[in-house]
């Protein structure tokens, strides 16, 4: 009797479609979501299919409802005036039909509301924690031509490896200038424009504005982590990289087992440097556009289960810690100790590109650095470009669905809480 009393079962039972890709081919079965009201008209509880259970409150499902008076059909935008709407209101549902349920809400100034929200914002709207990442034990590779194949799975492939491993390498790449920027342009449609604009040259110069355009060594480290948004995939194509020279091997290291490591060996270190903020900056007066960008924030951002979700590690463009005395002794220790995490790494891969190799890596989530070099009379030359993380999820996001394939999207350490 009490379960009765608790739930009220409405006819909110349909039919949904579920199919699923094989090598045999598409299946498709017909399986029934059924939605229940809770007694008093406060929330709305869903059984899915594979039995899983979730509930929406009805102030949930009031600001999201998806009928024309509250989104715009074409932009998907939403027009409801939230001041309009109270927390405490009831909800009862018409039915469903077409993916759709249909809602009715009444408010206790007495406004009401009929309207209705998509079995797929539902479940796309249920909470999740940020997908652990796997390993790579080694460069994942795709060629040039696989990418611009007919059905598209080849790009899919190539975003994937990105998405799961945050790094990839593409051969048979044409060694011509700018070819990054056609590269990037033709999946991403724009490069992200930076301080270097919008491609840059990694070649050893006399009088260098970056410390990457000398031969030297290149501790690991994220590119331009002093801006507010750092870029989030990195792109360098070889042009030309010489027999004779010496050294100059690319290395790779991927960070969320490393900062797990931290966090599970030394707590107190880790949560030290999810609180103390550092310095990161770029001050060059000397050079065709003078730069002064300074930005404040701690290595490591976490969610509120202190899951690792933004990372910040840049050691060249480190500026003066600004903390309280209290402060600085605990952060050059934690920060010593997972600096030394990251040197003795076995995860390291290294890597001697070729011309016509075109090494892509999640710059937010996968630390890069350069082994020195001497060029004895050769040459070494890179082209970089880099790629806004919103924009390589958006592409990765709409092409898994235009391909009807499970994306999958995985932390891509760019902040998100889910």
């Amino acid at each position: 009797k009490k379960s009765k009393a608790m739930f009220r079962r409405l006819s909110v039972t349909f039919a949904n479609r579920l199919c699923s890709v094989g090598q045999s081919g598409s299946r498709c079965v017909r399986r029934s979501i059924q939605s229940f009201v809770t007694a008093n008209g406060k929330e709305l509880s869903v059984t899915w299919p594979d039995g899983a259970q979730n509930t929406f409150s009805a102030v949930w499902l009031r600001h999201n409802c998806e009928c024309s008076e509250c989104k715009q059909p074409h932009s998907g935008q939403k027009v409801v005036n939230a001041t309009e709407m109270t927390h405490n209101l009831h909800i009862s549902s018409d039915g469903a039909s077409d993916g759709l349920v249909k809602l009715k809400w009444r408010h206790v100034n007495g406004l009401q509301h009929s309207g209705f929200i998509s079995t797929q914002q539902l479940r796309e709207s249920v909470y999740t924690e940020p997908q652990d990442p796997p390993v790579a034990t080694a460069l994942p590779h795709i060629t040039h031509n696989e990418l611009y194949t007919e059905s598209k799975h080849g790009l899919w492939s190539f975003l994937k490896y990105l998405n799961d491993y945050g790094m990839c390498l593409v051969s048979g790449v044409p060694a011509r200038e700018q070819e990054v920027k056609k590269f990037t342009e033709s999946i991403f449609e724009h490069v992200q424009t930076t301080i270097y604009g919008e491609v840059f040259d990694v070649v050893s110069t006399p009088k260098p504005i970056n410390i990457a355009y000398t031969p030297v060594k290149l501790d690991l480290h994220m590119d331009l982590a002093y801006y507010e948004s750092p870029p989030g995939l990195q792109l360098l194509h070889c042009l030309k990289f010489d027999d004779c020279v010496t050294g100059g091997e690319s290395i790779l290291l991927d960070t969320p087992p490393v900062l797990e490591e931290l966090k599970r060996k030394y707590s107190t270190y880790f949560d030290t440097l999810v609180s103390i903020p550092a310095t990161f900056q770029k001050v060059h007066y000397e050079r065709q556009n003078p730069i002064h960008m300074v930005y404040r924030r701690p290595h490591i951002a976490v969610n509120r289960h202190r899951k690792v979700i933004g990372f910040f590690w840049a050691p060249v463009f480190e500026g003066p810690l600004v903390a309280s005395k209290e402060d600085v002794g605990k952060y050059y220790e934690a920060y010593c100790c997972l600096s030394k995490l990251f040197q003795t790494s076995t995860l390291k891969i290294q890597h001697r590109l070729t011309p016509g190799e075109l090494l892509v890596f999640n710059n937010r989530r996968v630390l890069h650095g350069r082994n020195s070099f001497t060029l004895n009379g050769g040459m070494r030359h890179l082209q970089g470009a880099y790629v806004n993380i919103d924009e390589f999820k958006s592409t990765f996001e709409f092409l898994s669905r235009q391909l009807k394939l499970d994306s999958g999207v995985r932390n891509v350490f760019n902040q998100s809480f889910s």
